[in-house]
């Protein structure tokens, strides 16, 4: 695993930060809440070790993610039960469920996320557990503020979000019999001419490098709001794209949104002269495009585009924040 940066906490920290600034725990008292009593090698439990602050952050608030060890927590559900206590009977200001369940899954719980993506942890997985404590059905509002502090909890100690969400889901089935359940879908437009707005008109279009059948980049975003981009050797545009192979032209092709009146546009690619030619196979599973020289197709997402005899991109569609 990569090395931490000098500026990057890791997830226990930024359990201690979170609760810190938006809980008002002190460190000495969330460590006496967190650590276990279970004696270590030495005789001594890290929870007798909680009023020794070099010894908490060297080992357990600023210890690296890779190098977390269960020993030292006690068990998560009850750490998170004695945080859950302590927040709702604070007398410098207690919190309500409702403000704990939004410090956990808003804003103010974003450093968590950021330090877990600093571990190369799966983020969107915990995202994902956070959107279901928050809006699955089925739960009280104190319930559901407990279920994810559980996470917190479970995340900042493990270091470790597959575990961490492991845990949570056993904690709800076997304390509050049931289970992470799905939030519910907004209703879906079946008006005909909104649907096909609204999924035809494409946001920005992503070309993402294909190498021997393997995903080989992230994708390049081009949006419907610019002039357009090129794919070369020799490109230069902000949205231009140049991971192509070296039988591809300076200035290959170039994919452009044209608008219509009726507000449902398309993408549009054409060869600008190439040496080696572009070819679109659809994504249907029609045959081969071979595109003359200068000439302008229609391109949706799902295709793939191919410039010389390596360089191949598959078409997918993205939110216009992506391109950003």
């Amino acid at each position: 695993m990569p090395l931490k940066r000098a500026n990057e906490q890791t997830p226990c920290g930024a359990l201690f930060d979170i609760l810190k600034r938006f809980g008002g725990i002190s460190h000495k008292e969330l460590a006496s809440m967190i650590l276990s009593e279970r004696p270590l090698a030495d005789g001594r439990s890290p929870q007798s070790r909680s009023s020794d602050r070099s010894w908490v952050s060297r080992f357990v608030v600023h210890a690296p993610a890779d190098a977390s060890q269960e020993r030292l927590f006690r068990d998560y559900g009850v750490a998170a039960q004695r945080v859950m206590n302590r927040l709702r009977t604070s007398r410098s200001g207690s919190r309500t469920c409702a403000e704990i369940l939004d410090m956990v899954c808003g804003e103010a719980g974003e450093p968590m996320v950021r330090a877990l993506e600093a571990s190369h942890d799966d983020v969107r997985l915990y995202r994902n557990a956070l959107a279901r404590v928050r809006d699955g059905e089925g739960y009280t509002v104190g319930e559901r503020a407990e279920a994810a502090l559980v996470l917190l909890v479970a995340a900042g100690c493990s270091a470790n979000v597959g575990r961490a969400v492991d845990y949570t889901t056993e904690y709800i089935r076997c304390l509050m019999g049931g289970r992470l359940g799905t939030p519910t879908s907004c209703p879906v437009s079946l008006d005909p001419k909104k649907t096909q707005v609204d999924l035809v008109l494409p946001r920005v279009l992503g070309f993402v490098r294909i190498v021997d059948g393997v995903i080989a980049s992230e994708p390049y975003w081009v949006s419907s709001g610019s002039a357009g981009a090129e794919i070369g050797a020799l490109a230069t545009g902000a949205e231009d794209i140049t991971d192509v192979a070296g039988d591809v032209s300076a200035h290959h092709a170039r994919v452009w949104y044209e608008a219509a009146d009726a507000g449902a546009g398309r993408w549009m690619l054409s060869d600008l002269g190439s040496s080696n030619g572009t070819v679109v196979v659809d994504g249907d599973g029609s045959a081969p495009l071979r595109i003359a020289k200068n000439e302008a197709v229609e391109i949706h997402p799902g295709d793939e585009v191919r410039l010389g005899s390596r360089t191949t991109f598959v078409l997918v569609e993205g939110a216009a924040e992506m391109a950003r």
